[in-house]
């Protein structure tokens, strides 16, 4: 990393690896979250994400490797840490014979920074009636009664897993809008695991893609879109290119017209003769979609740089 992004470390893992019987889930896992960061988590289907968050979360067993949360094991956090963690996934059971107001009386107590004036201005956010039961809530509104709960605990890390999924966008809008009134404070380190890359393109500014049980690369969207950056170009008339050079990824060329993820941060020489020669030549960041088919989708080529971006 360089120093501008040399911040205290969050959340890591280190040489993480996990098995359900004899399946291997994740393999030599690393990642680093700096505090303060809104960082998403994304990969395919399959790809270890909920394990990963759940071992982070503390809810498995750590089998081989290493957690930490604010600088210490998972395993030996203190109570006064756990308080300031919190956990929110999509399906989490939520005892359905409690109202509303019940679930945040009950919560209020097991968190010492509780902030019951947060809560009230979510609650309102998201229309959710005090008197009404758990039991009686839509999914989306379950999905925000937990997400009030774990935003008004104020905690230092908050680990969210699919909050999104199958929410129509109106509840996704408000729960986005709730988590960036809550999640402001520069104190907050939030992970997030989802598929709904457009929810969270404008807010995060981290991101790690879990692919074939590792994490493929992970960064500051800064360091990562100033590295990885999509070139167009014209060729010029008669030239034919055999080979690709190696540092260009997804190449697409419509005849003289070309198009390609281009690592800016390997050496480029052969990219340099190639695009000297090339006219209308232009450069754009990468989309966080874009940088998730180029590092997260299964269905493209495995790209073969894995070091960390800061």
């Amino acid at each position: 990393m360089n120093s501008r992004a040399a911040k205290a470390v969050a959340i890591a893992a280190s040489r993480l690896t996990h098995r359900y019987g004899r399946t291997r889930v994740l393999h030599d896992v690393n990642l680093d979250v700096p505090q303060g960061a809104t960082c998403a988590l994304l990969g395919a289907n399959g790809a270890g994400k909920s394990t990963l968050l759940r071992l982070l979360a503390g809810i498995e067993e750590v089998q081989d490797g290493r957690v930490a949360l604010f600088g210490a094991d998972v395993d030996d956090l203190t109570l006064r840490q756990r308080q300031q963690m919190a956990y929110v996934a999509e399906g989490q059971e939520l005892p359905g014979w409690m109202t509303v107001a019940q679930l945040e009386q009950y919560c209020a107590p097991l968190y010492p920074a509780w902030d019951a004036a947060l809560a009230t201005r979510l609650r309102e956010r998201f229309a959710l009636h005090r008197q009404q039961r758990v039991s009686r809530l839509s999914r989306g509104q379950r999905m925000q009664a937990s997400l009030l709960c774990a935003l008004a605990a104020r905690p230092r890390i908050l680990l969210m897993d699919e909050p999104f999924t199958g929410l129509d966008v109106a509840v996704k809008d408000e729960l986005v809008g709730g988590l960036l009134e809550a999640s402001a404070d520069a104190a907050c380190t939030t992970l997030v695991c989802t598929h709904d890359i457009g929810e969270i393109e404008s807010f995060v500014d981290h991101v790690a893609f879990l692919r074939e049980q590792r994490i493929a690369v992970s960064g500051s969207m800064e360091a990562m879109q100033a590295r990885w950056q999509r070139v167009e170009a014209t060729l010029p008339t008669g030239v034919t290119v055999d080979r690709w050079p190696p540092v260009w990824m997804h190449v697409e060329q419509a005849g003289r017209r070309l198009s390609a993820v281009v690592d800016r941060g390997a050496p480029v020489h052969v990219s340099e003769d190639l695009l000297s020669q090339s006219t209308d030549v232009q450069w754009r960041a990468l989309s966080l979609r874009e940088l998730y088919l180029t590092f997260g989708a299964t269905n493209r080529p495995v790209a073969s740089h894995r070091e960390m971006a800061s």
